[in-house]
């Protein structure tokens, strides 16, 4: 009897030394991924990252994390987010929540003070332990805000200030990480905006994104999408539009950086008669790798400089800002840069209007690497810019009072567009983009 009193006291020892181990690596696991987490948002050039007053234990802990926006003039105060939280450790998972504040340049939380709702953004999440897998659930509290409109110039006319009022519904974002990949799901329900001109009202936004790699490598998805906006002119009928949505992808590996965006731009209808529908998709390439990744660099290591010149509004300072991001642009030049209209739809009942279209533009970089603008004028620089462009457009179903305003007759189909050594053909009609050699300089 004794024996196996020994035996099990033995057993529920080395039990609980296991368990504590468990709690312990679990308890680790979680740290390591939060510095993991931080050190990915700190390498951000814009954006400074830490996490403060850290209280680290096997069954709970807390801390806080900080963010500050620097790229902002000097002297200037940062936009700032804060985020306190509190965690549980289990065996196979630790829990997480807190509550997220964020303050802009003046002190004001964003929050309750700049906008009008009833508390913070609340959040909770989770870290899987065994799948080292990092979820987050985050609630932005609805609000209701009067913001003033600026006065601006459209067409030559002024348009005087105006206040509109803003209105959103509460609202979600899901976060993901598992090693270095990041996704996030967002959505809006109701978001509205109202003045005296007109009621705008966009339901059931979304947004979602994939992002993997880091600032050497990486490959990126972002997706917003509206299924129903509207419209409503004040005295008119609403303008509907149903299913816009617009991706956006990036990938850059050790040669070059490639984007592309697909814009649909939905159903619009008036008393349901169809006005307009369409999309395009644009493509980037044939941008250098290294080019990319030293202007980047470029630009972080000068972004304080050049964004308070911007908003001194000296363009002399700004110049100066610029100037060591000018080699690496050179170089990305060099690479030949292309932009392709992969596909154009745009359809109207309303206007007759059943148009395709499909086309590039590219620059001939050879030997820009070579250049030194400091010698060569404003005019000669612009002037082989627009000699090394290259390009095409044809346009299926061209609207009738597209072809009257480029002076076409009306049977001009499919409308083909070229241009190349400084000329534009548009249908065999050549227009000159530079001016006679003897004019040059």
């Amino acid at each position: 009897m004794r024996k196996w009193m020994i035996a099990g006291a033995v057993v529920i020892v080395l039990a609980g030394g296991g368990y504590l181990g468990a709690q312990a690596y679990s308890s680790q696991r979680f740290d390591s991924e939060m510095d993991k987490l931080v050190a990915r948002l700190d390498a951000r050039p814009d954006w400074n990252v830490s996490r403060e007053d850290v209280d680290s234990g096997w069954f709970h802990s807390s801390g806080r994390i900080e963010a500050r926006y620097v790229a902002v003039a000097r002297d200037a105060n940062a936009v700032s987010i804060e985020i306190p939280y509190r965690a549980n450790h289990g065996l196979l998972e630790t829990t997480l929540d807190g509550e997220t504040q964020v303050t802009d340049g003046d002190g004001r939380l964003l929050f309750g003070d700049v906008l009008e709702s009833q508390g913070p953004m609340t959040w909770s999440g989770r870290f899987l332990t065994r799948e080292q897998k990092l979820e987050g659930h985050f609630i932005l509290p609805s609000f209701s805000q009067t913001v003033t409109v600026p006065a601006r110039e459209v067409a030559g006319e002024m348009t005087p200030a105006r206040d509109m009022q803003l209105e959103s519904a509460e609202s979600t974002l899901d976060l993901e990480q598992v090693d270095d990949r990041v996704t996030l799901k967002g959505a809006v329900p109701r978001l509205r905006l109202t003045d005296d001109q007109a009621d705008v009202l966009i339901e059931g936004a979304t947004v979602s994104g994939t992002f993997e790699g880091d600032d050497q490598a990486f490959r990126q998805q972002m997706a917003l999408t509206f299924p129903t906006t509207t419209v409503t002119p004040s005295g008119s009928p609403s303008v509907i539009t149903r299913d816009i949505g617009y991706t956006v992808k990036a990938a850059l590996d050790a040669d070059q950086l490639t984007m592309q965006l697909k814009a649909d731009l939905g159903d619009t209808r008036i008393h349901d008669q169809s006005v307009f529908s369409g999309g395009f998709t644009l493509a980037l390439d044939r941008i250098d790798g290294d080019a990319y990744r030293a202007l980047t660099k470029a630009l972080e290591e000068n972004l304080t400089e050049i964004q308070a010149a911007a908003d001194a509004d000296d363009d002399r300072a700004l110049e100066s800002a610029l100037a060591p991001l000018q080699p690496s642009i050179q170089a990305l030049l060099a690479g030949s840069p292309r932009l392709s209209l992969e596909n154009l739809d745009a359809d109207s009942p309303m206007l007759g209007m059943k148009m395709r279209g499909e086309g590039e533009l590219s620059l001939d970089g050879a030997g820009i690497e070579d250049w030194d603008p400091e010698t060569m004028s404003d005019a000669s620089l612009e002037s082989e810019f627009v000699r090394r462009l290259q390009g095409r457009l044809t346009l299926e179903g061209a609207p009738a009072v597209l072809l009257m305003t480029l002076g076409l007759p009306l049977g001009s189909d499919p409308l083909q567009v070229e241009l190349a050594d400084g000329i534009l053909d548009i249908d065999g009609q050549r227009i000159p983009l530079l001016p006679p050699a003897n004019d040059a300089n």
